[in-house]
C-alpha cells in the first residue's frame, strides 16, 4: 500500500519541468520515487541607494543567479519602511528580470533615512518567494552650524556592516552657492569638520561612497549659510638667518589654510612687539629685514598669518637670530666661538655646523656640536691668518637651516717687537764676552734670551737672560767662553708674554785674533776674521798693541775693511830690542755710518800675545883702556828683571856681577886693576817664553 502512494506522487508531480522524479528499484521490479526539492530562489544583491535632488531614491542591485528558475520569474518586489524594524510596505513590483535599478520617487528621503530591501518571486505551478537580504539605508547627511567658523558634518552608514563589495571609503562633496561640487575630502568616518575658508556663503555638502558594482550611493544635500571667524593657524617662524650684510632673513612654512591671504612680521623692540611690515600671497615665506642689525646682536621675530575676512592668528612661535661672538686665547692660538641658542625649530634642533673660512679661501666645516652645546674652539690656528666663521642650526633632518652673522678674527699672537737688534757682542777677557743689544719696549714681552754657538748653524745653547720691563738698551755677559781658542755666534730671541720665542734677532760673530812672532824679521803676524752682521757693516779696524804689558796710547794703526773674511797685518817691532819681546795685541772692529738706529758701535776681538826670543852677543876680549873698555853682553828682548851677569877670575873668585842689563866689567877689582889674562863670565837671564837661560864663556882681558 505504501509503495502505491509512493507512486501516485511520482505521478502528479511529473507534469512540472522544475522538478524530477527519481525512481529506484525497490526490492528488485518494485520502483520508489524520490522527490527532489524545489530550487533555490534568490533576491537581488542591493548594492546602493542615492538619494537625488528632489528626495527620490535611486537603488541599483546586482541581478540573482537564477540558474534553473529564469523560466518562471515573476518580479522583483521593493519593500520599503522609515525604520530597520519595520513595518515595511510593498513600494513597487519590477516585472522585467533584467532591471537592475528603480527611481521610487516622492519619498522626500532628503529629511530621513529609508530603509531598503528586494525579494525575487517566482512562480511555476506555485509561487515560491525569495527571502530577503541586503537590507540598505539612505545615507542621511546633517550639517550643523556652531556659529565658530565650522560645518560639522555626520550621516549613518549604508548599512553595519557595509556591502562586502563597497569601496568603504565615503567621499565628501562641497558646493559653495551657484559653483561646483568639489570633492572636499574622503574619510570611513561618519562625521568630519570642514573648516571654513570663506568670509560668508551658503554652502552645500554631500556624501558619496562608491561599490564594485560600478554604483553609488548617494546622500541628501545638507548645508547652510557659514561666516569664517577662524583666524588662521599659527604659522611658524622657521628659519632666522643673518644674510652677508648683517640683516635678519626670515623664512616660515606656509599656512595650510586656503583662504590664508598673507603675513604680518613683528620685531620685539624693547619689551614691545612692533609690526614692521606685511607680506600678501600665502605662498610669500621669506623676508629680508631692512635696517636690521642682526651683524651685531641678535634680534627677535615673530609671524601671523591672516585671511580674507581680516581674521590674524595669535603670534606664532618666536625665533632668535643666531649670533656669534668669541672669545681668544692668544697664547694656545686657539679661538672659541659662542652663541645663543636656536629656538621653535620645526622637526626637532639637530645641532649646528660651524662654517670656516681661512684667508678668504674655501668655505669648509669646522666641525658641528649636538643641539644643546652653542660653543666650540678651534686650535692650532696660523698665526696672522684671517678666519671667518658661520655657525648654521639644522633641524634633525636637516631640511631647514638657519645661519649666524660672520665673524672674522685674525690669530693673533702677543704684541711681537717692532725691531729686536743684538747690537755687538764684544771680548772683554780670556773667558768673558758682553753682548748688547736694542729692544723694542713697546712688545709684549717676558723676556729676553742669549744663546752662544759656536757654528753659524748651530747647535746654540743658552747663555742668560734678561726679564721684562727692560730698558730698550739691555746687556749680559758670557763667562763660559775661550776667547783665545775660538770666535762665538750670538743671537737673541724674544720671549713673548705666552712664553713663547717667536722673535729672533740677528747673529753677531765675535773676533778670534792669532798672532805670531817671526824671530828672523822681527815682525808680528796677526790674523783675525771679519766681525759679523752689524746693520751699519764694519767701516774698519784698530789695532791696538802692548809691550810688555803696557798698553800704548791709541790704536798703533787702522786697517781698511776688506770684506774678505780674514784679514792679516804685521807689526815691525825691531825698535823694541829693550823690552823683554812680550807684545800683545787686540783687534777693534769700527761700525759703519749706515746703521738704522744710529749706533756706531766697536767690537773687541781677544788679546793674543807674540813673543820675540832673546838675541845675545858676548865678546871674548876687551880693553879697559882701548876702544872697548867694558866687558858686557849686548841683546836685545831680554826681561830685565831676571838678569845676572858675573864675572871669575881663573881661581873662581867673583870678581864682578850686576842685575843691569846695561852694566859691565870695566876691568877692577875692588878698585885696582885686575891683572892681563882670561877671565871667566856667567850669564843668567829670562826670555819673552819665560825660560831661564844660562851662558858662561872666557873671556880675555887686554892691556
Amino acid at each position: 500500500m505504501q509503495k502505491r502512494i509512493f507512486f501516485l506522487l511520482a505521478i502528479l508531480l511529473a507534469g512540472s519541468s522544475k522538478y524530477a522524479i527519481a525512481l529506484s528499484s525497490l526490492h528488485g521490479s518494485v520502483f520508489s520515487p524520490n522527490v527532489l526539492a524545489p530550487p533555490a530562489v534568490l533576491s537581488p544583491s542591493l548594492r546602493c541607494l542615492a538619494v537625488q535632488g528632489n528626495g527620490s531614491v535611486l537603488l541599483s542591485w546586482v541581478l540573482p543567479d537564477t540558474t534553473g528558475t529564469q523560466n518562471s520569474f515573476n518580479s522583483y518586489i521593493i519593500y520599503s519602511a522609515a525604520a530597520q524594524g519595520g513595518p515595511y510596505a510593498k513600494v513597487d513590483s519590477i516585472f522585467n528580470y533584467g532591471t537592475s535599478s528603480y527611481i521610487n520617487a516622492g519619498v522626500n528621503a532628503k529629511l530621513a533615512s529609508i530603509y531598503y530591501y528586494v525579494q525575487t518571486r517566482y512562480i511555476n505551478g506555485i509561487t515560491v518567494t525569495s527571502a530577503p537580504t541586503d537590507t540598505l539605508h539612505t545615507i542621511f547627511l546633517s550639517v550643523a552650524n556652531p556659529a565658530n567658523g565650522t560645518a560639522i558634518l555626520k550621516w549613518n552608514a549604508l548599512s553595519t556592516p557595509l556591502p562586502p563589495s563597497s569601496e568603504g571609503i565615503y567621499h565628501i562633496y562641497r558646493q559653495y552657492a551657484g559653483g561646483k561640487w568639489i570633492l572636499l575630502d574622503s574619510t570611513k568616518l561618519l562625521n568630519y569638520t570642514d573648516t571654513i575658508t570663506i568670509c560668508h556663503s551658503d554652502i552645500s555638502y554631500k556624501i558619496e561612497i562608491s561599490d564594485l558594482s560600478g554604483c553609488t550611493s548617494v546622500s541628501n544635500v545638507a548645508g547652510g549659510t557659514f561666516i569664517d571667524i577662524i583666524a588662521p593657524s599659527l604659522v611658524i617662524l622657521d628659519s632666522v638667518s643673518v644674510n652677508a650684510t648683517g640683516q635678519a632673513q626670515l623664512g616660515w612654512g606656509q599656512d595650510p589654510a586656503k583662504d590664508t591671504k598673507g603675513y604680518v612680521l613683528y620685531k620685539l623692540i624693547g619689551a614691545v612687539w612692533t609690526a614692521i611690515d606685511t607680506v600678501h600671497g600665502a605662498a610669500g615665506t621669506s623676508y629680508t629685514v631692512p635696517g636690521s642689525t642682526a651683524g651685531a646682536g641678535s634680534e627677535t621675530y615673530g609671524v601671523s598669518a591672516f585671511d580674507s575676512c581680516g581674521n590674524i592668528s595669535p603670534l606664532g612661535p618666536i625665533q632668535h637670530s643666531l649670533f656669534v661672538k668669541y672669545t681668544r686665547d692668544i697664547c694656545a692660538m686657539s679661538v672659541t666661538l659662542t652663541w645663543n641658542t636656536f629656538i621653535h625649530m620645526p622637526k626637532v634642533l639637530g645641532g649646528y655646523s660651524i662654517l670656516m673660512t681661512v684667508n678668504g679661501g674655501t668655505q669648509t666645516l669646522a666641525g658641528t656640536t649636538i643641539a644643546g652645546d652653542t660653543s666650540f674652539t678651534v686650535s692650532n690656528l696660523t698665526p696672522l691668518s684671517v678666519y671667518c666663521f658661520i655657525v648654521v642650526a639644522n633641524n634633525g633632518t636637516a631640511t631647514i637651516q638657519a645661519q649666524s652673522n660672520q665673524i672674522c678674527y685674525t690669530a693673533t699672537i702677543p704684541k711681537q717687537p717692532l725691531f729686536n737688534y743684538l747690537r755687538v757682542a764684544t771680548v772683554q777677557g780670556l773667558n768673558s764676552i758682553r753682548l748688547n743689544a736694542y729692544v723694542d719696549i713697546g712688545a709684549s714681552v717676558h723676556r729676553y734670551n742669549f744663546y752662544r754657538s759656536a757654528s753659524a748653524t748651530g747647535p746654540f745653547v743658552f747663555v742668560g737672560s734678561v726679564n721684562a720691563p727692560a730698558p730698550a738698551q739691555i746687556s749680559v755677559t758670557d763667562n763660559a767662553v775661550n776667547t783665545s781658542v775660538s770666535s762665538y755666534y750670538y743671537n737673541m730671541y724674544v720671549v713673548d708674554s705666552c712664553g713663547e720665542e717667536r722673535s729672533v734677532s740677528n747673529t753677531d760673530m765675535t773676533m778670534l785674533l792669532k798672532v805670531t812672532g817671526n824671530d828672523a824679521t822681527t815682525t808680528n803676524t796677526l790674523v783675525w776674521n771679519d766681525y759679523e752682521n752689524w746693520l751699519g757693516g764694519v767701516k774698519s779696524y784698530n789695532i791696538y798693541r802692548a809691550i810688555d804689558g803696557v798698553w800704548q796710547n791709541g790704536p798703533i794703526n787702522n786697517v781698511p775693511f776688506t770684506n774678505a773674511g780674514s784679514n792679516s797685518y804685521s807689526d815691525n817691532v825691531s825698535a823694541f830690542y829693550a823690552s823683554t819681546g812680550k807684545f800683545e795685541y787686540y783687534v777693534q772692529a769700527l761700525e759703519g755710518g749706515t746703521d738704522p738706529y744710529g749706533f756706531a758701535d766697536t767690537s773687541n776681538s781677544n788679546i793674543a800675545t807674540a813673543l820675540q826670543n832673546a838675541d845675545f852677543y858676548i865678546p871674548n876680549a876687551f880693553t879697559p883702556q882701548g876702544k872697548n873698555p867694558l866687558f858686557k853682553p849686548s841683546g836685545s828682548f831680554v826681561d830685565v828683571n831676571d838678569y845676572l851677569f858675573a864675572v871669575f877670575d881663573r881661581w873662581g873668585e867673583r870678581v864682578f856681577e850686576t842685575s843691569d842689563k846695561n852694566g859691565g866689567w870695566d876691568g877692577t877689582i875692588h878698585g885696582n886693576r885686575a891683572e892681563m889674562g882670561v877671565y871667566v863670565y856667567f850669564i843668567t837671564y829670562k826670555t819673552s817664553h819665560g825660560e831661564y837661560v844660562d851662558r858662561k864663556g872666557p873671556v880675555t882681558l887686554l892691556r
